[in-house]
């Protein structure tokens, strides 16, 4: 009935099968985007005030589910997801410093969503999944590089690539990823090869 619902639902009390393995909140978000489903009410309620118990999970077991997450159709709505329901800080705190933070006139978006918007834009592409975590970070370091300038009359983010190939090789060394990934991925937003909004 709830595949029928296009619904993800915790079996029986979905607190007691988070408390059991905390990942399931993280497998749930993922079955949700990688299959366009929804979270049922009582289990998004659950996932939210379980969501520190993350914290208790080994780095290579939340790794795989956020690489599963960012290669699916809709990664987008995967991180958007895991903001809403407290799951992001365990994963990748540093992108929610973006949250609400306004760039310069050449960008549509604050920082926050110009990252998802350009992660989401290689995923449409259906480019690999080190050019997506890229994107994701790419941007990551501007709340702590920006600067507003009299004469620009704007923001600028001087050195903000340079920052945020530290902050992002620091991010996927936490999370365990292997030497080749961060240093492909490190590569990427060091050069800033994302411009622009996509």
């Amino acid at each position: 009935e709830d595949i029928t619902k296009k619904l993800i639902k915790a079996v029986g009390d979905p607190s007691e099968r988070f408390g059991e393995d905390a990942l399931r909140m993280m497998r749930g978000v993922r079955l949700a985007v990688r299959l366009g489903f929804t979270i049922e009410g009582d289990t998004m309620t659950a996932i939210a005030e379980n969501a520190e118990n993350l914290a208790r999970i080994s780095k290579e077991r939340i790794r795989d589910e956020f690489v599963k997450i960012l290669e699916s159709k809709q990664p987008m709505q995967g991180i958007i997801f895991l903001e809403k329901l407290g799951l992001l800080t365990h994963v990748a705190p540093d992108l929610l410093r973006g949250i609400g933070v306004e760039q310069n006139q050449a960008h549509a978006f604050e920082v926050y969503e110009h990252l998802l918007r350009t992660m989401q834009h290689a995923a449409d592409k259906d480019w690999s999944f080190d050019v997506r975590i890229a994107g994701l970070f790419h941007d990551v370091s501007k709340p702590e590089t920006r600067r507003w300038s009299k004469e620009k009359n704007d923001w600028t983010f001087h050195g903000h690539e340079v920052v945020g190939a530290k902050v992002t090789k620091k991010a996927l060394q936490d999370l365990k990823f292997p030497k080749e990934t961060i240093d492909k991925v490190v590569k990427l937003v060091r050069w800033n090869m994302f411009f622009s909004d996509p």
